[in-house]
């Protein structure tokens, strides 16, 4: 089976539509739609926006189902150096809690600098930074290739960018392609749980001065959901 996670229900509207079969199953407080994509067992679930959703959906998931894929997806915003454009879709190499750290006189610091891991597991310690599995990376890009995703770090927030002072901030410091409100803590969690991760989004904003007329969601919603589609449709497929 595979699990694929939006935080809102306009990013997965067109998949849900697809499946045969659909029904809904209790998790936890939430519910999710079951059904199948072909011949592919599929879950659908919608977490809510931000960091506690995404971690408590995640959670009450991976306590019922081990999937063979654990799929987020949705809009996100590029930063302006990433190469990318309002409809195109990213893919995560890495997921980096960008707010989680501390405030010096020099400026923003990283958990590390505070010596507090997010997550140790066996021998490895995690701080801000969740890097995905690079052969899960390799395949999907495979299977996405008609789509040319841009593949990079990834940024999670719990405040969306708006200026443009900030949006060369954050690039600087991370050296990230894309900003969103959920993608860390799943990357964490389906650490803990040893299961295989994967996060596409759909560019809906360039990350800079906010302005919503520039900002395409459907355009997002759309393409993000195509690639989903194209990777639960192959994803047992390719070796």
């Amino acid at each position: 089976m595979i699990i694929v996670m939006a935080a809102t229900p306009f990013e997965v509207d067109a998949l849900s539509a697809q499946l045969s079969r659909p029904r809904r199953v209790v998790i936890g407080k939430c519910s999710a739609l079951k059904g199948r994509l072909r011949s592919v067992p599929v879950l659908v679930f919608i977490s809510g926006v931000g960091k506690t959703n995404a971690a408590h959906g995640t959670t009450a998931l991976l306590e019922q189902f081990r999937p063979d894929l654990f799929l987020l997806t949705g809009c996100g915003g590029a930063y302006q150096r990433s190469g990318l454009v309002v409809g195109d879709l990213a893919l995560a190499s890495e997921e980096i809690f960008g707010d989680e750290g501390v405030i010096t006189p020099h400026g923003w610091r990283s958990m590390k600098y505070l010596r507090l891991p997010l997550l140790r597991k066996t021998e490895r310690i995690y701080y801000n930074r969740f890097p995905m599995d690079h052969k899960i990376v390799a395949r999907a890009k495979k299977i996405l290739r008609a789509f040319c995703p841009k593949t990079g770090k990834f940024v999670t927030v719990s405040q969306v960018t708006g200026t443009q002072r900030r949006a060369e901030e954050m690039q600087k410091r991370f050296g990230a392609i894309c900003e969103n409100m959920e993608g860390a803590p799943v990357a964490q969690l389906c650490a803990l749980y040893d299961i295989p991760f994967l996060e596409i989004r759909g560019i809906s904003n360039i990350v800079k001065q906010r302005d919503k007329r520039e900002w395409n969601l459907s355009a997002a919603a759309r393409i993000s959901q195509e690639g989903a589609k194209e990777i639960i449709l192959h994803w047992g497929k390719t070796p």
